[in-house]
């Protein structure tokens, strides 16, 4: 009976091990739960009053999408007095230029006229680097699971929103220790979500590289594609690896 199973390429899940003869009925299931592959909390890169969040709870985000705004009056004030000044000297180097060729200013005197270009053009960076920051981007592309702040508040380093990503789903697998080393990255197993008999294919993403001393385990983190968004974070499922893995941890409990 072994052999003959040993020999048949096939993929069971824990459930149908334990229900073979001669293995062991202490075998618990395969079990796992769905999670999103990225879940961030959001926080403004400076403090300020909060004039509009762009995004509700259940909404999709594309990376680099702005989804918050603080007020920013001060700011783009700022980058109009120094556009100006840029602006203006410009235009006193470019009135010069005609008097420096004929010697009538000294190299001093359009050194100083560069010189004051130069900085209004640095400082006009600098101004738009701080209006910029009074505005906040998704990281990620996601769905807003959680909007923690309204227009009208105070924002600083606390999070004002969080956004997961859930194309594509992990699934988290706890597997115990002697299966340590026989599970390879990018290996290949289907997973079952509960109460569904629709097999999803998905791949071995991480191996924790710890084992668990208290529990004698290990945690495999799965990655599934979920382009069709049917599978939902926070479901309980089941995955199936290979048989012969299966066999092997069977025969050292029996």
């Amino acid at each position: 009976m072994l052999g003959a199973v040993l020999v048949a390429p096939m993929t069971v899940s824990y459930n149908a091990m334990a229900n073979l003869d001669g293995l062991s009925n202490e075998l618990a299931p395969l079990s796992c739960l769905l999670e999103p592959s990225r879940d961030i909390e959001l926080s403004s890169e400076v403090q300020g009053v909060i004039r509009e969040i762009r995004v509700n709870r259940g909404d999709s985000v594309k990376k680099g999408q702005v989804v918050m705004r603080l007020n920013s009056t001060l700011e783009v004030a700022a980058v109009n007095t120094v556009k100006a000044r840029l602006e203006f000297a410009k235009r006193k180097v470019e009135r010069n230029a005609d008097l420096y060729r004929k010697n009538l200013i000294s190299d001093n005197e359009q050194d100083e006229m560069l010189t004051e270009q130069r900085l209004a053009e640095f400082q006009l960076k600098e101004a738009r680097v701080k209006l910029s920051q009074r505005e906040t981007k998704s990281p990620i592309s996601g769905v807003v699971i959680e909007r923690i702040k309204d227009p009208g508040e105070f924002v600083d380093e606390l999070p004002f929103l969080r956004i997961a990503t859930l194309n594509p789903m992990h699934a988290e697998v706890v597997l115990p220790a002697e299966l340590y080393g026989t599970v390879k990255k990018d290996e290949a197993v289907t997973l079952y979500p509960l109460n569904s008999q629709t097999p999803y294919e998905g791949k071995v993403k991480i191996i924790d590289p710890i084992i668990d001393a208290a529990s004698n385990t290990f945690a495999v983190t799965v990655s599934l594609n979920n382009d069709s968004g049917a599978l939902s974070a926070g479901v309980r499922c089941q995955v199936e690896f290979k048989a012969d893995r299966l066999f092997k941890y069977s025969i050292l409990y029996n």
